[in-house]
């Protein structure tokens, strides 16, 4: 299932339970972000992500063409806790 379905299935769901004026706020963000272009910049599925150096959990900077020496990486992206 494509994120674009995905996030459809969300709208819909969210939709029972949000009050309208926030589904409103929500629908309007997303039809900005469509509008910006962003989304023909990003990577896809198969796609090489460039270098980059974050800290890790330890507070030390790390390059993924470091970590990738040592085989496939995962990336994972938290937003943090609501």
């Amino acid at each position: 299932m494509s994120l674009t379905e995905q996030l459809e299935i969300h709208r819909r769901v969210s939709s029972r339970f949000m009050p309208p004026e926030k589904l409103a706020i929500m629908d309007g963000f997303t039809e900005e972000l469509a509008r910006s272009g962003v989304v023909a910049s990003c990577l896809k599925v198969g796609d090489t992500a460039p270098d980059f150096v974050l800290s890790n959990t330890a507070g030390k900077s790390v390059s993924l063409k470091e970590i990738l020496k040592q085989g496939p990486v995962i990336l994972s992206f938290y937003r943090g806790g609501w």
